[in-house]
This record gives structure tokens, C-alpha cells and sequence, in this order.
């Protein structure tokens, strides 16, 4: 198998529960060979070891940025090369934006290769949601030519991969017959968490180059945060993620901390009583309520975060759709005991049923073992 992506994660530290690199990682357990190129290559000295650790041939693309200006400490090939020296039985492309650019390269030197695209979200969906929310015109523009490439790929895949069923069943409608896979985020239920009593404050996640997480945090802090200081005087906001929008300096006054990227989530996964996720817009699926879930952490978020993930109202999640209703069902699951340990199983016993890689793994074998 030949997975080809655009770029690795934009972290200072390797994340080994990367979607990806677990599920290429299977492969090679499964006993498949599993060759990674990188079209850019940025990062490769931090991801490359763990690839390397899980059995996956690691590569840069010799046209890369970072092979044009310096010298890559690692092997670089170009992807013509690449296929004429290796029988590929699979090309599998991450984004649809690399797939436009590899597909006619993959037909031209490996026409019997069956490619595969991992979409990870439908951009198309998340402009045009984007466009709605925020009143801005030029993005429906964008959204149109998004739709116009993401289904000039899907003509061409043998495979369109999906992280939830509502996304594969909208690639239905939009490619009719096409076919998809869905192989979501991962993640393990952990076996034991810390009690409610152990835990104060809230959380909220987001890598802050993402729009949508950018917008939910603005939201939270400017609609949501104001409500909750009166339901719930004297708790914390504690905002965790990478490049944290300006806004969010000079905080403290009002019991919010900023901490920009952290190595790790299980601190704050821990000690935080519970999750906000107040997302407006998107699409795909949302890694922060899976991880959540997972870790036991109660999750406060909106329909559109509970999208294509089989979450309910009250059974395993609380939703609130306006800053009031969100806050006030924040501040109920915060101060209720018997209600937090409730969802803390159902939130974990969800993940065990739907994202823990047992569950996943057939669709990630059936990559390689295509069912007639």
C-alpha cells in the first residue's frame, strides 16, 4: 500500500494516535508493507521515527519545498519513481487536494493500482456552513469550487473513505454510485478516571489554524462565557490548543487561562470537570469529543459537534444550540454529581462501541481486502 499525504501534523511533537498513523500502522501488524510519502516534508525529522517504529517506510517527495532548500535527512523519491519500481495494490490519497494532483499520475504509471481518497471531512460542506454562520458571500464561492473538485476526485477514486456515515452517505448522493468506507477517529475508553469530586473548571480544545475552532472559541468567550460566570461564580475556563487568536490575551481578569500547545491532553483530560465544544460549523468528525469521551470527560457541545457520531442529548452528551440553553446545561452537568458519572460511562462505553480499534479495524483490513 502507498499512502500519499500533503503534510504531516503541525506539532513540535509527535501524536501517536494520529488517525493515520494508527491506521497504517495495522496494516504493517496485518502483515502488508505500507509506504508513507510526504508531498512536503516539513516536520519529517519528528514524524519519521514514529513511523519507523510502527514498520512504515517512510519517504519524501524529492519535489518538496523542504527538499528544494535544504538537505532532508531522510530518503526522497519522486512518486513516478516510486510506482515504476514498486507493484502497488493500493494507492490511498489523504484530502482531496492531493488526490487532484496524484490521481493522473498513479492512472499513467500504475493503472492497476485501486486508489482510495480519505476525505477526513467534506470541505465543500463546511464553507458552505461556514458561509451561513458568518454572513460572508465570498465563501460560498469557495464552497462551490470545493464541491466541483471533491466530486471531480470521487469520479475518479475506486474508494472514497469517510470518518462518519452521514458524510459517506452524502459522497453517495453526490457521486451515485460511488464507494465508500468509513473508518473514524480511534481512541480506547480508558479503564478508570478521576472522580468528580477530584476535578474543577472547564475545558476547551481546538488547534486554533482551523476556523471553526477559532469561531467556537469566540463564540464561548463572548455569548457563552458572560452566562456561565452568573450560573457558576468562581469557576475556571481552561483553553488549550496551538496558535491562540489575540483575543484571548488579557483573559485572566474573568477566571479564563489560555495555554496555547501542549505536549499532551491527559493533564487537562484529568483534572477538568468537564468539555465545552460549542462549534458553530464543520464537518467530518470532532477528535476533541471523541478524546473526551474516551478519558470519561463529560461533553457540553451543539448539534453540529454531536453531527455523524451517534451522540444523544442526555444518554451520552448535553447539546444546546444557544448560548443560554448551552450555558445552562453546562452549569446543571457541572454541579451535578449523579448526572456527571452517568454520562462519564455512557461517554465511554459509546467510544468502546463505535471508535475503540477493534470496532474499526475491519473497515481499516478492508482497504486492502476489498469485499466484492
Amino acid at each position: 500500500m502507498l499512502f500519499i499525504d500533503g503534510a504531516l501534523p503541525p506539532f513540535p511533537r509527535p501524536n501517536r494516535d494520529w488517525r493515520v498513523l494508527r491506521m497504517l500502522g495495522a496494516l504493517v501488524r496485518a502483515g502488508h508493507r505500507v509506504i508513507y510519502l510526504v508531498r512536503e516534508g516539513e516536520r519529517h525529522e519528528i514524524y519519521r521515527p514514529a513511523f519507523a517504529e510502527a514498520g512504515i517506510q517512510f519517504y519524501v517527495e524529492r519535489g518538496a519545498r523542504i527538499c528544494r532548500h535544504s538537505i532532508v535527512g531522510c530518503p526522497a523519491v519522486e512518486l513516478e519513481q516510486l510506482l515504476k519500481d514498486i507493484s502497488f495494490d493500493l494507492a490511498c490519497i489523504h484530502f482531496v487536494a492531493n488526490a487532484l494532483a496524484t490521481i493522473p499520475v498513479i492512472r499513467r504509471y500504475s493503472p492497476l493500482t485501486r486508489i482510495a481518497v480519505d476525505t477526513v471531512d467534506l470541505a465543500s460542506l463546511r464553507l458552505w456552513r461556514e458561509a451561513l454562520v458568518t454572513g460572508r458571500e465570498e465563501l460560498l464561492v469557495d464552497a462551490y469550487r470545493s464541491l466541483e473538485r471533491e466530486m471531480a476526485v470521487f469520479r475518479q477514486a475506486d474508494l472514497i473513505i469517510a470518518v462518519t456515515p452521514l458524510e459517506a452517505k452524502l459522497i453517495g448522493r453526490m457521486v451515485p454510485g460511488a464507494r465508500t468506507a468509513v473508518i473514524p477517529v480511534m481512541a480506547d475508553p480508558w479503564p478508570a478516571v478521576p472522580s468528580f469530586a477530584a476535578r474543577k473548571g472547564l475545558l476547551f480544545v481546538g488547534h486554533f489554524s482551523h476556523r471553526p475552532n477559532v469561531d467556537a472559541v469566540n463564540y464561548l468567550v463572548r455569548h457563552i462565557w458572560p452566562l456561565l460566570q452568573k450560573l457558576l461564580p468562581g469557576v475556571d475556563l481552561c483553553i488549550v490548543g496551538d496558535r491562540p487568536p489575540q483575543e484571548l490575551e488579557g483573559l485572566a481578569e474573568q477566571r479564563i487561562k489560555t495555554t496555547g500547545y501542549v505536549p499532551g491532553l491527559r493533564p487537562y483530560l484529568e483534572g477538568c470537570r468537564l468539555l465545552v465544544a460549542p462549534i458553530r460549523y464543520g464537518a467530518g468528525m470532532k477528535t476533541k469529543i471523541v478524546e473526551a469521551l474516551a478519558a470519561g470527560l463529560p461533553v457540553v457541545t451543539t448539534g453540529m459537534g454531536a453531527e455523524g457520531m451517534e451522540l444523544q442529548h442526555g444518554v451520552n452528551v448535553l447539546i444546546g444550540d444557544d448560548p443560554l440553553s448551552f450555558a445552562r446545561a453546562t452549569a446543571a452537568l457541572y454541579r451535578d454529581e449523579q448526572l456527571w458519572n452517568r454520562l462519564s460511562r455512557a461517554g465511554r462505553e459509546h467510544v468502546r462501541r463505535h471508535y475503540s480499534f477493534p470496532v474499526v479495524a475491519p473497515a481499516i483490513y478492508g482497504l486492502v481486502h476489498p469485499r466484492a
